[in-house]
C-alpha cells in the first residue's frame, strides 16, 4: 500500500494528475519532455509494440504542418497504463518541446481487445470528403495513372506519387479525364468473354485515361471495340490474335500483381502503336518479351506520350502531374 501510495504521489508531483482513476475525465495539460519520458517509462506497460516508422511519420508531419489537435487524447486505463498516444509522447520527449495534449483516464482495460478499431485512412476517404461523387475505381485508376506518367529510372524524375496530401487536388484535376476513360473501358468489359482480362481492368482504365487526356479518346474506343470484337465473335485480326499469344506465353503468362500490370500496360501501349497504322488490326503485335521492358518501350511512340519526363530531364523545374 505504501509503494502504491508513493507511485501516485510521484505521478502527481511530476504530471500534475494521477494517471490511475475509475473515473471517466478529460482534462487539457501541457505535455513537457519530463512528463512525457515519465510516462513512458512508468505507465506503457501494456500497450502495442513501439513502432519507430510511426514517431518519424509523426515527426515529419508536425515538420511540414506543425503539431494539430485532432481530436485523439493520451489515455489511461483504469491501472493507469496508457492506451493511446505513446508515439506521439516519444515524439515530444525525444522532440524537448512541450505540446497541449488531451488526457483521458478511467478507459476500461479490455477495450483494446473489445471495441472495434477505428477505420484506417486512405487515399480515397480523403477524396471522398469533398468529392461525395467520387469511387474507390476512380481513385485506384488515378494511382495507376500517376504510376503510368512516372515511368521508371531517369523518366521517375520530378515523377507524382499519390499520397493523403495530394490526393484531392489530383482528383480534381484528373476526375473528368478519368470517368470518360473508364466510360470507355465499361463497355469493354460488360461481357463474360473478356472476364480474363479483369484482373486488369484498372491498368485498361489508366491506358484509356492516358488516351483521353492525350486527345486521343475515340482512337481508344475504337481499339477497345476491335479488341471486343476479336475476343467475342470469330472475326478474327492479326493484331490481337498475337498480342493475346504474347499475353498467354510463358514468359509473361507466370507473372502477376504489379508485374503483369506492367507489361499489360506495355502491350495496351505498342499494340496502340500498331493500330494507328492499322485501324483494321491487319498488322503484326511486333513485340517481344526481351524488348516488353520501360528501356525499350522508350521507342514507342504512346508509351513516351504518356510519360510526365520522357527526356528523363536530372533538373525538372515545376513538372506537374496534368
Amino acid at each position: 500500500m505504501e509503494n502504491l501510495r508513493n507511485a501516485v504521489n510521484a505521478a502527481i508531483e511530476i504530471l500534475g494528475f494521477n494517471p490511475k482513476s475509475t473515473e471517466d475525465t478529460i482534462f487539457k495539460v501541457n505535455m513537457t519532455p519530463k512528463m512525457a519520458r515519465y510516462i513512458l517509462d512508468h505507465h506503457n506497460k501494456s500497450n502495442r509494440k513501439f513502432v519507430p516508422a510511426q514517431k518519424n511519420a509523426i515527426a515529419k508531419s508536425i515538420a511540414v504542418v506543425g503539431w494539430l489537435f485532432t481530436g485523439d487524447t493520451c489515455a489511461f486505463d483504469t491501472d493507469g497504463n496508457l492506451t493511446e498516444y505513446q508515439h506521439r509522447l516519444h515524439e515530444i520527449a525525444e522532440g524537448n518541446t512541450t505540446r497541449e495534449v488531451w488526457v483521458s483516464t478511467g478507459v476500461k482495460k479490455d477495450t483494446f481487445e473489445n471495441a472495434a478499431p477505428s477505420k484506417n485512412r486512405t487515399k480515397f476517404d480523403v477524396v471522398w470528403r469533398y468529392e461525395k461523387d467520387a469511387t474507390k475505381d476512380e481513385v485506384t485508376t488515378l494511382e495507376q495513372v500517376l504510376i503510368k506518367k512516372k515511368g521508371k529510372n531517369s523518366q521517375a524524375i520530378g515523377g507524382v506519387t499519390l499520397n493523403m496530401k495530394n490526393a484531392l487536388k489530383l482528383f480534381r484535376e484528373w476526375k473528368d479525364y478519368i470517368r470518360v476513360g473508364m466510360n470507355i473501358t465499361s463497355k469493354f468489359f460488360n461481357d463474360k468473354k473478356v472476364e480474363q482480362f479483369n484482373p486488369w481492368q484498372r491498368t485498361f482504365n489508366a491506358w484509356a485515361t492516358l488516351m483521353v487526356k492525350e486527345g486521343k479518346g475515340d482512337v481508344a474506343k475504337k481499339f477497345l471495340n476491335l479488341f471486343k470484337t476479336h475476343l467475342t465473335t470469330s472475326n478474327k485480326c492479326q493484331l490481337f490474335i498475337e498480342m493475346d499469344e504474347f499475353f498467354r506465353g510463358k514468359d509473361v503468362g507466370y507473372l502477376n500483381g504489379p508485374k503483369k500490370s506492367e507489361q499489360m500496360h506495355y502491350m495496351l501501349c505498342k499494340a496502340t502503336d500498331r493500330f494507328l497504322d492499322a485501324p483494321e488490326g491487319d498488322c503484326d503485335f511486333g513485340l517481344i518479351y526481351s524488348d516488353s521492358n520501360h528501356t525499350n518501350m522508350l521507342k514507342s511512340p504512346t508509351y513516351r506520350s504518356f510519360l510526365q519526363n520522357p527526356q528523363g530531364l536530372v533538373e525538372v523545374k515545376k513538372l506537374k502531374a496534368a
